[in-house]
C-alpha cells in the first residue's frame, strides 16, 4: 500500500511538473515573456542615463477591477517585473498607478472611439486631465514611465507641454499621437521624450521562443530609441515615423 501510494503522489508530481513545463513554453506566456523584456531594455537604458532618479510608472487602470481576462492582469505584472529588473535599484521605482478613465468608458470601453492600429488604445479611454492629476500626486518623480501611452489629447496635457521634468519613457507608443517625425525628433532631443521602445520591423513574433542572450533577444525584437541615435533610426526605419491621420 505504501508503494502504491508513493507511486500516486510521484506521477501526480510528475504530471505536474509536465504541465508547468508547457504553460512556461505556451504561446501566452512567451508573448508575456517579450512583454518583460521590452519594458527591462527601457529600464535597462534610463537608469544608465538617469541613475539616482525616481519613476512614476502608469498602468492599465482596468486591471484594478476583478473578473477581468487573467490574460490582462499577466501583462501588467510582466511590463512591472521587466521594470524592476532593468531598474535593478539605480532608479527607484517610486508608484505604480492608475490613470482615471473618462466617464463615458467607465463600464464599456467599446464606447470609444479609437484609431484603427493604434498600439496603446488606453490613449483614447483616459480622463483628459488624468496624467497631470497623477504627475501632481507624485511630484517627486523625474520620469514617468507610461505602460499605456500617451493621452490622445497630448496638446491639453501640462505635464507634457512643460518643459524639463518630468521626462516620459514609453512602451510601444502610438506615435501619431506626438506627431509627425519632426515633433517626435524635437522631443526626444529635449529628452522631454527620454526614451521609447518599438516593435523591430521584421522581428520574430512575441510568441516566438526566447533566446538565452537577453540583449542580443532585444535587439533581435525591438528598437529603443534614444537622443543619442534617434536621428539614425529616422533614417533606417523612416516608415515607422511616417505622419498618417488618427482616424
Amino acid at each position: 500500500m505504501r508503494f502504491k501510494a508513493l507511486l500516486v503522489v510521484l506521477l501526480a508530481g510528475a504530471a505536474f511538473a509536465i504541465a508547468w513545463i508547457a504553460s512556461k513554453n505556451s504561446p501566452k506566456q512567451r508573448a508575456l515573456l517579450s512583454r518583460e523584456l521590452a519594458t527591462e531594455g527601457l529600464a535597462q537604458y534610463l537608469a544608465q542615463r538617469y541613475p539616482g532618479q525616481r519613476a512614476l510608472v502608469i498602468s492599465n487602470p482596468y486591471t484594478q477591477r476583478t473578473g477581468l481576462d487573467k490574460g490582462v492582469y499577466a501583462q501588467e505584472g510582466a511590463g512591472i517585473r521587466g521594470l524592476r529588473k532593468g531598474f535593478a535599484g539605480k532608479v527607484a521605482l517610486g508608484a505604480v498607478v492608475f490613470p482615471e478613465l473618462k466617464s463615458v468608458v467607465q463600464d464599456n470601453p467599446r464606447s470609444a472611439e479609437i484609431p484603427a492600429g493604434s498600439t496603446t488604445p488606453l490613449s483614447f479611454l483616459v480622463a483628459e486631465d488624468a496624467f497631470d492629476k497623477l504627475a501632481q500626486q507624485q511630484a517627486g518623480c523625474d520620469i514617468i514611465v507610461s505602460l499605456i501611452g500617451l493621452p490622445a489629447n497630448l496638446d491639453r496635457v501640462e505635464v507634457w507641454k512643460r518643459p524639463g521634468k518630468p521626462k516620459f519613457a514609453l512602451l510601444l507608443p502610438d506615435l501619431r499621437i506626438v506627431g509627425d517625425a519632426a515633433d517626435i525628433r524635437n522631443a526626444v532631443k529635449a529628452e522631454k521624450l527620454a526614451a521609447f521602445v518599438l516593435n523591430k520591423p521584421g522581428a520574430p513574433l512575441e510568441q516566438a521562443p526566447l533566446g538565452k542572450d537577453r540583449k542580443a533577444e532585444f535587439e533581435r525584437r525591438f528598437i529603443l530609441v534614444t537622443p543619442d541615435n534617434i536621428e539614425q533610426i529616422l533614417k533606417d526605419y523612416p516608415q515607422l515615423f511616417a505622419a498618417r491621420p488618427l482616424q
